[in-house]
């Protein structure tokens, strides 16, 4: 006991080795905290998680709007795109069905007209992929079938020779 020193052991501050909430960040002067403090700050964060937990819930109905909204979207640029390639493959079939309007039209404008055919097309594909997607649809892969695996082989034990 001699060689023991007090002041050194206050301060280290291993004589104060409280463990209160809001100790840590208690300044030097400022009041231990009490029992209503703590109380208050712990309502006041459990009050802050439900919030959060509304929100939470909100946020799930907005982003399902969206999705219905996306969704909806999508269906009417397919449709509309239908339309369209509806529109421009009647005026083709119009156009080489009559064989005077046919001598008249250029050529390479029935060709520029099938190929915005088939980009739209393509966009319309893409956009079915999509919607799938929004949906949660997937597509079935399509299985390879092995044309040696169809039919059974004969193997060299069941040849019969006849000689």
């Amino acid at each position: 006991m001699d060689n023991f020193d007090i002041k050194k052991f206050v301060s280290e501050k291993t004589l104060l080795n409280e463990n209160a909430p809001g100790y840590d960040t208690r300044k030097t002067g400022e009041p231990l905290p009490t029992l209503e403090s703590v109380k208050a700050a712990y309502e006041a964060k459990n009050t802050e998680s439900l919030n959060e937990g509304k929100k939470s819930e909100l946020d799930k109905k907005l982003a399902e709007i969206d999705k219905a909204g996306a969704i909806t979207t999508l269906e009417a640029k397919i449709t509309a795109i239908d339309e369209a390639i509806e529109a421009k493959n009647s005026r083709i079939n119009m156009v080489q069905e009559d064989e005077n309007l046919s001598e008249l039209i250029d050529k390479k404008r029935v060709k520029d007209m099938q190929k915005e055919i088939k980009l739209l097309e393509r966009s319309k594909k893409l956009y079915e992929k999509q919607l799938d997607k929004a949906n949660g649809k997937k597509k079935a892969k399509k299985e390879i079938v092995d044309e040696y695996n169809v039919e059974p082989h004969n193997s060299m034990d069941e040849i019969e020779y006849k000689y």
